[in-house]
């Protein structure tokens, strides 16, 4: 836990971390509006493909994003570099495995199977990038493999677990006390009066179930990135302390 709170230190403590956080909660927003529509219910068949576009470039964006990531150690600037990575072959073999599952859990009703197939891809397929994140080289994606065990690999994937449900009660979390904030204002706003309170959530129920959806999803997907940013330090900080202490071994 000490080195996923380093992480998240980092996340906020890099050079420009403000602005780029800004940046990123914006790129996150994007996804997540599109995703907070569909889950309205109402969305016709060219929304759901403008999200399938959404959801293939932000997970474009995304695989090479956690490579500069692993690599700087703080959020990088968000340019095209994340885009042009990919022409490398390791980041695109990433892609094009991350793709079909985001895609199978946002059209389809197998998004369990979705959710863990990624979660158990998500060890070995970081792992790939983090390799390749040294020295930008498709031969070194082997490099963390050779240094962690089963007990690495399961300690590791409970982690992944652990962030994501860590992610789901932050969003949710949030929305809770937004809403209470909103509520107690209302309430002292009409003095109590149930009656007239309950009249206007009645009458506004539409677009509080929008706005609250909506909400949501940029939350979720926000929270999201920023856990996976931290899991991938966790991560590419374990490998460079098995091999710390290999030298440290070996020199004794």
């Amino acid at each position: 836990m000490a080195k996923m709170f380093e992480g998240f230190v980092n996340l906020l403590s890099g050079k420009d971390a403000f602005p780029r956080q800004i940046t990123l909660f914006s790129i996150c927003g994007i996804a997540g509006l599109f995703q907070g529509y569909i889950a309205l219910g109402e969305a016709d068949i060219v929304w759901k493909y403008m999200l399938a576009v959404v959801s293939v470039i932000f997970t474009l964006f995304l695989t090479g994003y956690e490579i500069l990531f692993m690599k700087e150690r703080e959020l990088p600037d968000i340019d095209m570099r994340s885009i042009k990575i990919l022409k490398n072959k390791i980041p695109l073999s990433v892609f094009l495995v991350c793709v079909p599952l985001a895609l199978v859990s946002l059209f389809t009703k197998y998004q369990n199977y979705a959710f863990c197939a990624e979660a158990l891809l998500a060890v070995p397929l970081t792992m790939m990038q983090a390799g390749f994140s040294y020295n930008f080289d498709d031969k070194d994606w082997k490099m963390l493999f050779t240094k962690f065990k089963i007990t690495d690999y399961i300690m590791l994937f409970f982690k992944r677990l652990w962030i994501i449900i860590l992610a789901y009660v932050t969003t949710f979390t949030t929305i809770f006390c937004i809403f209470f904030v909103i509520g107690l204002s209302a309430a002292i706003l009409y003095k109590g009066d149930l009656t007239t309170i309950g009249f206007v959530i009645s009458s506004k129920e539409y677009a509080i179930k929008a706005v609250s959806t909506y909400m949501t999803g940029v939350l979720m997907v926000y929270t999201l990135t920023i856990g996976t940013l931290i899991w991938d330090y966790e991560l590419i900080k374990t490998y460079e302390g098995k091999r710390k202490n290999e030298r440290s071994n070996t020199n004794s």
